[in-house]
C-alpha cells in the first residue's frame, strides 16, 4: 500500500468513525507499525489541515468536525486500485458510446491521468492491454442520441422519424421512459402516442426528431417492469408463450451457465440442458437460436418449432 492510498484509507477510517481510534487499530488497518501511524497521522493534520484532535482520556484520535460541515482530501478521493480500476472503466466507455460525451469524458479522464502520474502509474498502459471489441454495433447519429437523452431527464416529449427493420417509415410522438444499451447497441423504451402504447425504438433507426415543450407521460415503474421484463427479448411485451428448448451436449454446459430470462427454468437430462423461458414475439428467439445450429432442439410451443424450421430450410435452399 503506498502512501498516497494510506492517506486515503486513513482518512476514510476517521470519516466512518465517531469515537476515538486507537493508535494500535489504526496500524492494523493500515498494515504498518505504530510509529509510522503516528507519523501519518501527523502529516494527515499538518499538511492536508484534517481536522484531527487527541482524546486523551480514550487514548485515540478523532476528526473533530462540527455538524453541518464536512472534510475531504484535495485530489485524494481515490485508492491507487480505484484510479486504475476508473481508469480502465473510461477506456472502455470510449469505444462503448463512440464519442458521445467524449469531451466530459476528457475532462475526468484528464484528472485521473494526473492522479496516477502522482503514483508512478501509467495512463497509456491501459490502452494497450485492453480492448473493446464490438460486433454489430450500428453508428448512432450523435444529435438524435443526446436529444433522445436530454427528453428522457427534462421529462419532455419527442416527435420522431422512424424507419423499422422492414424498412417502413413512420412518424411518431413518444414520451421517452429509458434508455437501454443491448447488444451493442441503444434502445428507447418509450410510450407511444401514436399507438398508444409502450414500444421500444433502436436509436440509430431515428431519422429525424423534434422537441417538444409538451411534459412526456411517465409510467410507473412496476409497469415499465412488468412490460419490458417479463419476457425474452428487447422487444418484449407481456409473455404469452413458453420456449421449451434442448441443448445437446457440445453447448449444454455454456447455457447451463447463462441466464436468458429472470425466469427461465432449467434441469439437466442425461448431457442434455432443458431450459424453458418466457417470450411474447418470437423474432429475436429465433436469430439466438440459429446460432446454436444443430446442438438446439425447440420443442414447444409448435408455433415456434416451425418457425425454427422454416428459416433452416431457407437457409439450406441457398447451398
Amino acid at each position: 500500500m503506498d502512501k498516497f492510498d494510506r492517506f486515503q484509507y486513513l482518512h476514510r477510517l476517521f470519516i466512518s468513525r465517531k469515537r476515538p481510534i486507537p493508535i494500535k487499530r489504526i496500524a492494523e488497518k493500515l498494515e504498518c507499525s505504530e510509529h509510522n501511524a503516528k507519523r501519518l497521522i501527523h502529516q494527515l493534520r499538518d499538511y492536508w489541515a484534517a481536522p484531527l484532535m487527541y482524546c486523551s482520556q480514550s487514548k485515540g484520535w478523532y476528526y473533530a468536525i462540527k455538524t453541518g460541515e464536512k472534510f475531504e482530501l484535495p485530489g485524494l478521493w481515490l485508492t491507487a486500485d480505484e484510479l486504475q480500476g476508473l481508469t480502465a472503466l473510461l477506456h472502455l466507455l470510449h469505444g462503448l458510446n463512440q464519442g458521445l460525451v467524449s469531451s466530459e469524458l476528457t475532462i475526468i479522464e484528464n484528472s485521473i491521468t494526473q492522479l496516477l502520474q502522482a503514483r508512478g502509474i501509467s495512463a497509456a498502459a491501459f490502452t494497450q492491454h485492453i480492448r473493446y471489441l464490438p460486433i454489430a454495433k450500428r453508428d448512432i447519429n450523435h444529435t438524435s442520441f443526446n436529444a433522445v437523452a436530454e427528453a428522457l431527464i427534462q421529462r419532455k416529449q419527442l416527435n420522431i422519424q422512424y424507419r423499422d427493420y422492414r424498412n417502413q417509415k413512420t412518424t411518431r410522438t413518444i414520451s421517452p421512459q429509458t434508455l437501454v444499451y443491448y447488444r451493442e447497441n441503444w434502445h428507447l423504451d418509450a410510450w407511444c402516442h401514436t399507438r398508444n402504447a409502450l414500444r421500444t425504438f433502436s436509436i440509430s433507426r431515428i431519422e429525424r426528431f423534434e422537441k417538444q415543450q409538451i411534459k412526456a407521460e411517465t409510467l410507473p415503474q412496476e409497469q415499465l417492469s412488468s412490460h419490458f421484463a417479463s419476457s425474452y427479448g428487447i422487444f418484449a411485451g407481456t409473455a404469452k408463450h413458453t420456449a421449451k428448448l434442448r441443448f445437446y451436449p457440445e453447448v449444454a454446459r455454456e447455457i447451463a451457465s447463462q441466464q436468458w430470462h429472470p425466469k427461465q427454468h432449467g434441469e439437466w437430462q442425461g448431457g442434455c440442458y432443458l431450459l424453458s423461458i418466457p417470450y411474447n414475439h418470437d423474432t429475436e428467439l429465433i436469430m439466438e437460436l440459429l446460432k446454436y445450429g444443430g446442438n438446439v432442439e425447440v420443442l414447444a410451443p409448435p408455433i415456434l418449432r416451425q418457425h425454427v424450421k422454416e428459416k433452416l430450410k431457407a437457409a439450406l435452399a441457398w447451398y
